[in-house]
């Protein structure tokens, strides 16, 4: 059987880290938390659902009820990666509801874990009140998910506290590998990371820590510095990097002098932004 192409969209609604970075310092690159969609015809990936996720909404509002096969990936489940989950779970606009992946912690499942953010007295509405919307399924570092004949889901584990996922999707096109909140062990860049990543046409890299921050007061937070992110870039052999998981206090022009600093080690490197849209 013959597979026809299908153009795959990628799309970034948010590319802060660790909370909302709204004003003028922040308006060109975006100021809203970690959310990145991956569309192939009618199937619509989510990669985290940070505050960027009320902006994929809007966008896809005037999309045909029922029109998109929904499936939203957690690379874990602090604030930032799951602010806009209760707002986003209260308009799935999916033709089969929507799919929600994520690891199972501390002897909770997906669903207990989420249902928690949603309990009185932190948010009027309960995930019970909408949960027959939305599917819930476990997802383990180092396995894979088949979402449709020419396209899929793997994963690899990431160091950060309570741990976090890393994904790579693989299309006719080429593949996107998201390493968010992933911290590089202090003697070198992860290996098992490097192999993830290796080949990917589009690698989108946590670089939230300057290479001092990273080795000093903010070691073992969880995060990458922006030198690492490119080193793995060039170890992997990626064809494009685009740094994110912006640090909160990282105004536009302090980002853009980073984004040349990264391309002296490796040159096919952006900033991921809010207005950035891609084809592969």
């Amino acid at each position: 059987m013959t597979l026809t192409r299908v153009n795959t969209e990628v799309r970034f609604w948010g590319v802060r880290g660790s909370m909302p970075a709204p004003g003028p310092h922040t308006v060109r690159v975006g100021g809203n938390t970690t959310c990145v969609s991956l569309q192939q015809g009618d199937y619509l990936l989510i990669f985290d659902a940070g505050t960027g996720v009320r902006r994929l909404d809007e966008h896809f509002a005037a999309a045909p009820i029922g029109s998109l096969h929904k499936r939203l990936f957690l690379s874990h489940y602090h604030w930032d990666h799951i602010w806009g989950l209760p707002f986003h779970c209260l308009a799935p606009n999916s033709a089969d509801g929507l799919e929600i992946f994520g690891e199972d912690k501390d002897g909770l499942s997906v669903e207990q874990i989420l249902a928690r953010q949603m309990a009185a007295p932190i948010f009027p509405v309960p995930l019970e009140r909408v949960s027959g919307k939305m599917h819930f399924h476990t997802i383990r570092p180092d396995s894979a998910v088949a979402i449709a004949p020419d396209l899929d889901v793997s994963t690899c584990a990431l160091r950060h506290p309570q741990s976090a996922i890393g994904y790579r999707t693989h299309t006719p096109g080429g593949s996107l590998c998201i390493i968010t909140d992933h911290e590089h062990p202090d003697e070198g860049l992860s290996q098992q990371v490097v192999d993830f990543a290796t080949g990917a046409t589009i690698m989108v890299h946590d670089a939230q820590y300057s290479p001092e921050e990273k080795r000093g007061p903010k070691s073992g937070w969880g995060h990458s510095s922006w030198d690492e992110a490119a080193l793995t870039a060039k170890q992997a052999g990626v064809e494009r990097l685009f740094l994110s998981h912006h640090d909160p206090a990282r105004s536009d022009d302090e980002l853009q002098e980073v984004l040349q600093r990264v391309r002296r080690i490796f040159p096919a490197t952006e900033l991921a932004t809010e207005t950035t849209v891609l084809e592969i």
